[in-house]
């Protein structure tokens, strides 16, 4: 979506700099779902099947057609087209202090 003027009336949708769509990230990666590009039928359907925002996710399968992530315990398959339009950005693990003793 290209916005030529600004208009205080227009949200734009732009993407943070750690933000990619949901397509673009391997198997085996944890992520969080920061947003969406579609209209109100698609947030509501991805509402309906859990992948709310905020909500981390493990994406288990990602080959050429079919994205299969993993919530709650379930898994969800998505199509190519529905996982290019939810934008998730890597969810890095905290470190712990594993020396004994402390």
């Amino acid at each position: 979506m290209a916005v030529f003027r600004k208009d205080p009336n227009v949200m734009v949708d732009t993407v943070g700099p750690l933000e990619r769509s949901l397509a673009y990230f391997p198997a085996g990666q944890r992520v969080r779902i920061t947003g969406y590009r579609g209209g109100r039928m698609l947030r509501a359907r991805l509402l309906a099947m859990g992948l709310n925002l905020g909500r981390e996710m493990e994406v288990l399968q990602n080959n050429r057609g079919l994205i299969i992530v993993g919530i709650n315990g379930g898994r969800v398959a998505l199509g190519r087209g529905i996982s290019q339009k939810i934008l998730a950005e890597q969810v890095v693990p905290l470190l712990t202090n594993q020396r004994s003793g402390y």
